[in-house]
């Protein structure tokens, strides 16, 4: 993937250096469109994490609120269970009993729940800041590469 993103670089570089040359000034006209091309090339050639992590991001506040709303479905059934194990006269005991459990279990499911996907979403961030980091390194080397061929020409001038 790196060499395929180094020749659309080249690319890109050759239609820049291949522009005309203004009269005054260092100033290039070249075809944005070309440019344009390589520039869409370049994000294809990304690593997918990248991608996946802009949805990642997108969805966290779904996730996290399906989460929330589960958490509160599981309360909420465990506190109507209550009230209707607590309405029953012969079993007051039992009912009470029953229902701090019911009770006790859904904070623990709902915390557990919420534990998992803010870890999940953690793993994927530092995955996403990882591939990040990397894509990050190669267009710094890209652009040192490009640079230094750059200044390199100038010296022979």
């Amino acid at each position: 993937m790196d060499i395929q993103i180094e020749r659309v670089l080249d690319k890109l570089e050759e239609e820049i250096r291949g522009g005309k040359k203004a009269i005054f000034g260092n100033l290039r006209a070249v075809d944005d469109t070309k440019c344009l091309e390589y520039i869409a090339s370049i994000r294809n050639l990304l690593p997918s994490s990248i991608t996946e992590a802009r949805v990642i991001l997108q969805d966290k506040d779904n996730i996290i609120g399906d989460a929330h709303d589960k958490a509160r479905d599981i309360l909420n059934k465990a506190h109507s269970e209550a009230e209707r194990l607590v309405a029953e006269d012969r079993i007051v005991d039992e009912a009470r009993r029953r229902a701090n459990a019911i009770l006790d279990d859904a904070e623990r499911r709902a915390s557990e729940l919420s534990a998992s996907c803010y870890h999940g979403i953690m793993d994927m961030f530092d995955s996403a800041e990882t591939d990040l980091r990397n894509a990050l390194q190669n267009i710094d080397k890209g652009r040192q590469a490009l640079y230094d061929m750059t200044s390199g020409s100038r010296g022979d001038r």
